[in-house]
């Protein structure tokens, strides 16, 4: 196995050889994802607050079940670098992120209790199933790569959004989610995780190389339809489904 790549030398324009390879093969959705219609307008800041709301509650609900696929993740591993991040990941999920979800959701008048008790979509449960599944039966590296297009994306998107509309983000009323993606620490996460992809994939063969892009590229579809339900505010795999 070859030395470890410094994350702090990837950026979204030099990545290394098999991270290219997982964003090319994702390209199309990814760009379809950053061109959809809940992005264009949480960017203008025209998204309707119900569609947000819809997608925030969902979001809730997913990263308890991304923070767990974390604490698996635990038990692939004897390396206390990579248990140390994926206890930061759960700390970060629980203390950060989860209190902007506390914050929104408090300006909109919903609870902490109607968080905790919201039904998870269709869409939501379909890909926090996927992760857990590989989470508890696949090694390591298929992990790493499964939770690798949330933090991927988000960092893109939330860049490229305060790039596109830096002019009129000040009275955003989504500036907070805007500033909270497009750091330079949140873009880390995805910079240590390409950087371990790196090193554990480098020994694999052609075979296992394409089952995660695979994954990788299924988590991105994921990514797209989580955006897409909520714009939709769709529970169900078709409208007229849903129930109470």
């Amino acid at each position: 196995m070859s030395m470890l790549i410094d994350p702090t030398t990837i950026t979204p324009d030099t990545l290394p050889p098999f991270a290219t390879r997982l964003r090319q093969a994702a390209d199309l959705v990814w760009e379809e994802g950053y061109h959809q219609p809940f992005l264009r307008e949480l960017g203008a800041g025209t998204l309707k607050r119900e569609r947000f709301t819809f997608y925030l509650l969902q979001d809730y609900r997913y990263l308890g079940d991304y923070a767990k696929v974390h604490a698996l993740a635990l038990t692939k591993t004897d390396d206390p670098e990579v248990m140390a991040f994926m206890a930061d990941v759960q700390n970060s999920i629980f203390h950060v992120e989860s209190q902007m979800h506390r914050t929104y959701m408090a300006s909109y008048g919903v609870s902490d209790e109607e968080m905790r008790n919201v039904r998870q979509s269709a869409f939501a449960r379909a890909y926090t199933s996927n992760i857990l599944t590989i989470a508890y039966a696949k090694p390591l590296v298929d992990i790493l790569v499964a939770v690798l297009p949330c933090a991927w994306v988000y960092s893109d998107y939330g860049r490229r959004l305060a790039a596109e509309f830096a002019d009129s983000l000040e009275h955003n009323p989504y500036k907070s989610w805007v500033d909270m993606y497009k750091t330079d620490s949140f873009w880390s996460s995805s910079q240590w995780l390409i950087a371990h992809i790196e090193q554990l994939a480098e020994d694999l063969d052609e075979h296992r190389r394409r089952e995660l892009v695979d994954i990788f590229v299924t988590g991105v579809e994921h990514e797209y339809m989580f955006w897409s339900s909520a714009y939709d505010m769709q529970m169900t795999w078709k409208p007229g489904w849903d129930r109470a």
